[in-house]
């Protein structure tokens, strides 16, 4: 059995490869001062959406709108900690050694690097998710098999 690693650091091509054809990325809402949800929600319309709020040398943040059943793949960082501010609707998070967990608007999640996570927006209306980690983050897939 082989394990066959792919990795990306462009978090536009990781997005649409995770079903998410709308992506903001230096764009107008940008490392701006103030934004809001609502204006946001507004300019990008029907999800799956995301939008790159703030990018600097030491982190960057992601505005990410799902519709229920959709979210990404089961992936690590090796380099860096990610988190995400639950915004609105219902997710599930698989976290490797700690298994499923349901979250909610104004909830937040930690994973720490190296730890295989996936998420999935459930429930019957969009979620978003705000995503917190190093700039141009590596995420790790692996493919297992034969």
């Amino acid at each position: 059995m082989t394990d066959n690693k792919i990795s990306d650091k462009d978090v536009s091509h990781v997005l649409k490869d995770d079903g998410v054809h709308t992506v903001l990325i230096g764009e107008e809402y940008e490392n701006i001062s103030c934004t809001d949800l609502e204006t946001i929600k507004k300019r990008c319309g029907t999800p799956p959406w995301a939008v790159r709020i703030v990018y600097n040398e030491l982190f960057g943040g992601v505005l990410i709108c799902q519709k229920p059943g959709e979210g990404n793949r089961l992936h690590y960082h090796p380099d860096a900690d990610e988190c995400w501010v639950i915004m609105e609707g219902q997710w599930e998070w698989y976290i490797e050694g700690e298994g499923t967990k349901k979250v909610k608007e104004k909830d937040i999640v930690v994973v720490k690097k190296g730890t295989d996570h996936k998420i999935t927006c459930i429930g019957d209306v969009p979620g978003i998710r705000f995503a917190v980690t190093a700039p141009d983050v590596n995420h790790v897939y692996s493919s297992k098999g034969e």
